[in-house]
């Protein structure tokens, strides 16, 4: 098979597999096992060492990091090898930096179960480069390092896509790695090897979509659900603020259905007349109200084995929400005028930009009954586009290009690093939908120019938000200016009153740092039990340090280790050091030994080079 240099192709989704057969680097030659292990799944090896000498696939399934899980790698007769836990999901934690320096989740780690340590012997060197002779105990399933690995990724990130490839028996593992919220087990002897790894990345990866533009992991995690949601039949919620896309996403879902193909119907409650809302939703008789000169279907029967999109749920009224619950229990309507029932079959998805949670609860103007009606399948939610910068380069180009095909005069253009940059810091209230109106603005009021430069945009940018600083490295907010220091010093001391001499606040250091510990240690605890994972095995929730951090920081771009840094520097690097209000919270105690795990004292970022 003819051999090809590899370099990063932006249409393919990038997996890591850590394996010690597979993922490890030899002295001399090629992993030549490895090479069978790519042709038979159609990866593309772009590991450092194999990326120069890869098989020439007609219809890859992805790109491929392998990684060994241990150390040291390479090994040679007389090594000792041992796996390296902290490593290992330090890197399946951090994803990879595509050319354009950002960093990118994997689209799924790939694990195996079973991993060879011990003594690399003449005998075992000779059968297979670099590998150990093993022990009892590697080949015992309570004891599957692959299985260490997963534990120790989902410590720290509830989303990110495991699977399982190996040939070790699936029963064995199967509860365990249900547990673990693996996204499935694949026999690595199985005869459709492509087919059946192209499937499954596709169902449980995080991999972008053209339809829905962007490659944040915020977005990336919304289209996974969507895909897996969207191969039932039952009802969809959208939640989001105005702009994010909701419609867009329903759109996906519709496409992404195996459902026989039908239309798909949106309408907007909030635009409807109430008066009318019936009629356009189940259709009417002919004569059934003045006007009414011809019989009317609905959007309900327009939409037969297609999906009706409901936007605005929140804005039905009661009479209506309590005739939308009946149709979805019985999935027959009632057109106005006539007394027949007909039968409907047209996938609900809805939308809102408002706490219909909240108001069900409270039994203030929607029916509990109905929300739970409407998210049978689960829940969407799209994030805002300041929780998916990374996005905003992708987004604002497209726009470009949209706008220039629009305006038959407009020359085409590029966009300055200044301008991206400013487009960054944006707060955007509007979202998506404010950015293509910005964007589209500055191309049709300056159609004869090569660059898109920031004073282009400075005048449609919306005027009641900010322009918003995001940190790409963590800063000592005192050097930042980001501060004002005298005024924290003086709340946190309890000497805020205008009328306090210097003087006074003299000696009042030791009070500055105990406000500060707390402070930071409560910051910190109440980021990490809003998000915490709640299963049926652990009912009072899993610390998960990252998503924690993210929320505190509001940096959605923070990687595990930047995650675990952070933890450590809010409440103390050791024991001695740990904030006061740690002491008596095992939350606190948990982070810290997690964010110690993954950063250690002197600890470097993991490689696989």
């Amino acid at each position: 098979m003819g051999q090809s240099k590899v370099d990063y192709t932006p249409n393919l989704s990038r997996v890591l597999v850590i394996d010690d057969f597979f993922g490890r680097k030899v002295f001399h030659g090629t992993n030549q096992d490895r090479v069978a292990l790519c042709e038979k799944f159609g990866l593309l090896d772009v590991s450092a060492e194999g990326a120069v000498q890869t098989p020439l696939l007609d219809h890859p399934c992805a790109e491929a990091v392998f990684y060994r899980g241990q150390q040291p790698d390479p090994a040679r007769r007389g090594d000792s090898v041992q796996n390296d836990l902290a490593s290992s999901v330090r890197l399946a934690l951090d994803g990879w930096q595509d050319p354009q320096g950002r960093w990118r989740p994997w689209a799924m780690v790939v694990l195996d179960l079973m991993f060879y340590t011990g003594l690399v012997t003449p005998e075992s060197d000779h059968h297979m480069q670099g590998m150990p002779e093993g022990r009892p105990s590697d080949d015992k399933p309570e004891a599957y390092f692959g299985l260490d690995i997963l534990r120790g990724i989902r410590k720290v990130d509830a989303e990110l896509p495991v699977t399982i490839l190996s040939s070790k028996k699936r029963d064995d593992v199967s509860r365990t790695f249900s547990e673990l919220g693996a996204s499935g087990f694949l026999e690595r002897d199985a005869l459709d090897s492509a087919d059946m790894f192209r499937t499954h990345l596709a169902r449980h990866g995080l991999i972008p979509d053209p339809m829905v533009l962007g490659s944040s992991r915020a977005l990336l995690i919304q289209l996974r659900r969507a895909r897996l949601r969207a191969e039932g039949d039952g009802t969809i919620l959208i939640r989001g603020e105005p702009g994010t896309g909701k419609e867009l996403m329903a759109r996906f879902i519709h496409d992404a259905s195996p459902r026989v193909k039908g239309p798909f119907e949106a309408r907007s409650l909030a635009s409807i007349p109430r008066d009318l809302a019936e009629s356009e939703l189940f259709g009417h008789s002919k004569g059934a109200f003045t006007g009414a000169f011809t019989a009317r279907s609905g959007a309900f029967e327009m939409a037969t084995n297609g999906t009706l999109f409901l936007d605005e749920i929140g804005d039905a009224s009661l009479e209506l929400q309590g005739k939308l619950l009946r149709v979805l229990e019985s999935k027959t309507i009632q057109r106005i005028g006539t007394d027949e029932r007909r039968a409907v079959n047209a996938r609900v998805v809805s939308a809102t930009n408002i706490d219909i949670e909240g108001r069900a609860k409270r039994a203030e103007g929607f029916r509990a009954d109905l929300l739970a009606r409407l998210h049978q399948a689960g829940t969407i939610v799209m994030p805002p586009l300041r929780d998916r910068r990374e996005d905003i380069a992708e987004l604002a180009i497209q726009f470009i290009r949209s706008a220039e095909q629009s305006h038959r005069k407009a020359l085409p253009r590029q966009i300055l690093p200044e301008t991206l940059e400013l487009l960054e810091r944006h707060s955007w209230p509007g979202n998506v939908r404010e950015l293509r109106n910005c964007i589209t603005q500055a191309v049709y009021q300056h159609p004869d120019v090569e660059f898109l430069a920031p004073v282009h945009v400075l005048g449609f940018l919306s005027s009641g938000s900010t322009i918003v600083r995001v940190p790409t490295e963590f800063e000592d907010p005192y050097e930042s200016g980001n501060l004002d220091l005298p005024r924290v010093i003086a709340v946190m001391t309890g000497y805020e009153s205008s009328d306090k001499r210097v003087s006074e606040i003299v000696g009042a250091l030791p009070a500055v740092q105990l406000a500060w510990s707390r402070l930071a240690s409560n910051l910190v605890l109440t980021a990490i039990r809003c998000t915490k994972r709640v299963t049926v095995e652990q009912p009072e929730g899993e610390v998960l340090i990252n998503p924690a951090m993210k929320l505190l920081s509001g940096n959605p771009r923070l990687t595990a280790t930047q995650s675990a840094d952070l933890i450590k520097k809010l409440l103390g690097n050791s024991p001695s050091g740990w904030s006061i209000s740690c002491l008596g919270d095992k939350d606190l105690f948990m982070a810290l030994e997690i964010a110690q795990r993954l950063r250690p004292k002197g600890g470097k970022k993991s490689s696989t080079e």
